[in-house]
């Protein structure tokens, strides 16, 4: 007989699969996840078991009746079921009612999507992916200048990111182990990805930018606390140093660089969704504040041009928002600009000249459109995507015409990477009516 499996429905596929002889790899290939989240899920597997090789997990999955290998589990093997002389049982008929509402229950149970959790004890639901169902990843359809490039060595979502001389680096952010603190930079030239000092904390929702050759790295949640520190990585020599602290602790606030200095918009304080800006001057190590935003947000779109910054959606505390607005960094004013056509947060926002581009964001399971907002004719168009299905919390950004959106969450934590041939999009209209 069977014993109960304290393994979720994800950890039991991985087990199956581990138990054929199958490598991390082949394993990630077979159920659409990264390697990282196979890696994860075999050591809650062995923790859960009590052993401590794959080939004893697979020993002990098949002698517990968890799991069944050709090779391993015979049918002769197995004793044939004791007989028993049949027993007419009368039951009363409102308890056929009750047996039918057990096995409605059991059955709800046993198909209701389960994952791992890790503690955000009173964190609001919109600044962690983890308590969010896993489900299947979507599968990847061809579309024309959509390529796949090298995955990330980590799955993750909420990371901070920023682009640098020496290439792309994302930092931190949460997957089913937790709050990360790793930090791996992408180069374009030879699509790798290489790991680098991890930041001295580890946190989802920060915020980066790079001024100069020194990446800023802002704020964040640890769990349910939001943190008021600033790091900054040296790309030149590769080591972070601690810098002057926000004035007040931030998760989720939008950051970038102008001019050689430092905005950072809005945030949750642990609270609620603040509405402030700090301007940041590395020459003086002081933070100095700005004019508040015309409401609050956090985990919104943000990227700096030539003469603006522009924020885009996020969340009030009460729900997604589709707002657009402009803030001038020299007179520190705002302006609205025309709004997106959904309401999102957690969207990956890039830019150059003459476009934004917004990737994914929403909440849940809902599929959101890739749109791009032309600077020019103040209008919004969508662009065609090679995946359907949840994709937020990403990161993104443009190196030379093409756009990079990497990890996220869409099901799962992801490690997808792909880049869109920005300089030849093909747009279709934008969806009207939609709020």
């Amino acid at each position: 007989m069977a014993q109960e499996s304290p393994l979720t429905r994800r950890e039991t596929e991985v087990l199956e699969l581990l138990a054929q002889g199958l490598s991390n790899d082949e394993i990630a290939q077979q159920l659409h996840i990264s390697p990282n989240t196979v890696k994860v899920h075999v050591r809650n597997i062995f923790e859960k078991m009590g052993v401590q090789s794959r080939t004893e997990a697979s020993m002990e999955a098949v002698r517990r009746g968890w799991v069944e290998v050709p090779g391993l589990t015979k049918e002769e093997e197995r004793p044939a079921p004791p007989t028993w002389a049949p027993v007419e049982v009368r039951l009363p008929t409102w308890w056929w009612g009750v047996l039918v509402l057990i096995g409605l229950l059991a059955l709800g149970m046993a198909f209701w999507p389960q994952r791992t959790f890790y503690a955000v004890t009173d964190a609001p639901a919109f600044t962690t992916d983890a308590i969010l169902p896993q489900t299947a990843i979507s599968p990847r359809v061809d579309v024309p200048r959509w390529t796949v490039l090298a995955p990330m060595p980590t799955a993750r979502s909420r990371a901070a990111a920023a682009l640098a001389p020496d290439g792309w680096h994302v930092i931190g952010g949460e997957n089913a182990t937790g709050d990360l603190a790793v930090h791996e930079v992408y180069n374009a030239a030879w699509d790798q990805w290489q790991e680098m000092a991890p930041r001295p904390v580890a946190a989802r929702g920060a915020a980066a930018a790079t001024i100069g050759e020194a990446i800023y790295v802002v704020g964040g949640c640890h769990r349910a606390e939001p943190l008021n520190r600033l790091d900054v990585f040296d790309t030149t020599r590769g080591v972070w140093q601690v810098a002057a602290p926000l004035p007040e602790s931030l998760c989720g606030l939008m950051a970038a660089a102008w001019e050689g200095q430092l905005f950072v918009f809005g945030g949750w304080d642990g609270t609620q969704v603040r509405d402030g800006g700090y301007r940041f001057d590395p020459q003086t190590g002081a933070w100095s504040p700005l004019a508040p935003m015309p409401a609050p947000r956090a985990f919104g779109g943000i990227v700096a041009l030539s003469d603006a910054i522009y924020l885009l959606g996020g969340d009030d505390g009460h729900g997604q928002r589709a707002e657009v607005w402009v803030y001038d960094p020299r007179t520190d004013v705002w302006e609205d600009a025309p709004s997106m056509p959904l309401a999102r947060s957690g969207l990956s926002a890039a830019a150059d000249a003459g476009s934004i581009y917004v990737i994914g964001g929403g909440e849940g399971l809902d599929d959101y459109p890739r749109q791009r907002y032309d600077l020019y004719s103040q209008t919004w168009s969508t662009i065609d995507a090679p995946r359907r299905g949840p994709w937020h919390h990403a990161v993104a950004t443009l190196m030379g015409p093409n756009l990079h959106i990497a990890g996220g969450w869409g099901g799962d934590y992801l490690a997808i990477h792909e880049v869109y041939q920005a300089s030849h999009l093909l747009f279709l209209p934008a969806q009207s009516g939609v709020k």
